[in-house]
């Protein structure tokens, strides 16, 4: 009798740290859904597609190692512009260097867009991962906010893409950093995940700088 209450109990108890653990773990994507809610957007538990982040040709995702997405927020399309919310997770390094990178981003599919392949760092940290995109001389691209890193493959390109005006937004985005290929657009700001509390800001903020990009 008292080996089945012992089972019992601990059955009951190991359910109960099941629960906990998908409680504790959906907790974030709770409280983003909140944030969300006046948009009628779902959050999403993972996403987007591993191979939609591969195909935009973005170092930010092709580099890292075992990259995937949570706490989704996909927008619907709208003018041609496609909006993906998440935190995304990915491994860089290797061995004693390897470290995990966890970053909420912005994701901008502009059905129309033609962006060169390009990285712009405001005030922050530069381009972390090895993407095969070169540090360019800023000095030569006329006057630009102080503390603006740059790197790309084309300068030509780059010069016609990031004029003075357009590169202009970016002194009110101290730390954030942009990559742009082809139709894609990815901004974030730090290495960092975006507390739920300031989500709407961040959305807010994303949104403005990105229309300022084409």
């Amino acid at each position: 009798m008292k080996l089945y209450i012992f089972i019992i109990a601990a059955l009951a108890v190991s359910g109960f740290a099941v629960w906990l653990a998908k409680f504790v773990k959906g907790r974030r994507r709770r409280a983003i859904g909140k944030v969300a809610i006046g948009d009628g957007v779902y959050v999403e538990e993972y996403g987007p597609e591993v191979s939609l982040l591969a195909g935009t040709g973005l170092p930010f995702f092709v580099d890292g190692r075992g990259g995937f997405g949570k706490c989704l927020l996909r927008f619907l399309e709208e003018d041609g512009i496609k909006v993906y919310f998440f935190d995304y997770y990915c491994a860089l390094g290797a061995g004693a260097n390897e470290k995990e990178r966890v970053t909420t981003v912005a994701l901008f599919d502009f059905k129309n867009g033609a962006f060169p392949d390009f990285h712009v760092a405001a005030g922050g940290a530069g381009l972390e991962e090895a993407s095969g995109l070169d540090p360019v001389d800023v000095t030569s691209f006329g006057k630009l906010p102080p503390g603006l890193k740059i790197y790309g493959r084309s300068v030509a390109a780059l010069k016609a893409f990031l004029t003075p005006e357009r590169a202009a937004i970016f002194a009110e985005y101290s730390g954030w950093s942009a990559q742009g290929s082809g139709r894609y657009l990815l901004l974030y700001n730090g290495y960092s995940i975006v507390r739920p509390i300031k989500y709407g800001a961040f959305m807010a903020a994303a949104r403005k700088l990105a229309l300022n990009m084409i």
